[in-house]
């Protein structure tokens, strides 16, 4: 993968990036923030809710916490800062309960810029403050007042398992025997509802957690140990096929 990370950084505890793609790509994984991008030249091809888009410079990508999505990056390389916005600061920011974005691409000069000016905040936590209000305000702008769709009982009862699962790997026999279904009608509602295998959504809760633990400054070792994963190296692939970048040089960046 011909990633390049221009920088990595915190902006009042939120993770920032600045990244630059080419010939590389990011399989289907799923972010427990929102999850917010401005790109700033080239074309990212994405695959969001079973359509292929297209991200041109301009363009900005909106995820809601939970969401599914890929990307792919083609030989023109891409440029693009990227906003983690956790859920609870949203919702705190916003003054209401967990805000629903329109997902996709966006053409927005004024959240453009928004997320430009935050990532680019200076030292100065009275600036960082002010620019996040901004963005904040500029994603309200793109919320919807819909419910969230809330998944099949199964489903939810197998996400439920997961999360209190994430130091060790759970088998389909388990999770089919937990939901009260066969292993054949659990995959198939799973898949169906979720976009991914229940195995894959599992393994991505757990590098999610892997990073809330870096994020703390735990050694990669240390978080590959507490999450149940044995072989070294199969922790630090995985980690880089999802974030781009291993443990050990994400952690390096977030400590700068």
């Amino acid at each position: 993968m011909a990633l390049s990370v221009v920088d990595w950084n915190t902006r009042n505890n939120i993770e920032c990036s600045h990244l630059t793609a080419s010939n590389a790509a990011f399989p289907l994984h799923t972010h427990e923030e929102y999850a917010i991008s401005a790109n700033l030249s080239g074309v990212e091809k994405l695959f969001l809710n079973r359509k292929n888009l297209s991200v041109l410079a301009g363009d900005i990508t909106v995820y809601n916490p939970g969401t599914l999505q890929s990307s792919e990056f083609g030989v023109q390389p891409v440029e693009f800062f990227s906003v983690h916005l956790p859920a609870a600061v949203f919702a705190d920011l916003a003054d209401r309960p967990l805000p629903i974005l329109h997902e996709g691409v966006l053409r927005d000069p004024q959240l453009f810029d928004a997320i430009c000016h935050f990532v680019r905040s200076p030292d100065d936590d009275q600036v960082q403050q002010q620019n996040l209000l901004w963005l904040t305000s500029r994603l309200l702008h793109h919320s919807s007042e819909k419910d969230v769709a809330l998944a099949p009982a199964s489903v939810g009862c197998a996400l439920e398992h997961m999360r209190d699962n994430l130091t060790q790997k759970l088998t389909l026999d388990e999770l089919a025997v937990t939901c009260g279904l066969s292993k054949y009608h659990f995959v198939r509602q799973f898949r169906q509802e979720m976009g991914v295998a229940p195995l894959q959504y599992h393994m991505q809760l757990r590098l999610l957690a892997a990073r809330n633990l870096l994020r703390h400054r735990s050694s990669a070792l240390d978080v590959a140990h507490q999450l149940g994963f044995y072989d070294q190296s199969h922790f630090i692939n995985s980690f880089r096929k999802m974030l781009g970048i291993t443990p050990h040089h994400y952690l390096r960046m977030l400590s700068r």
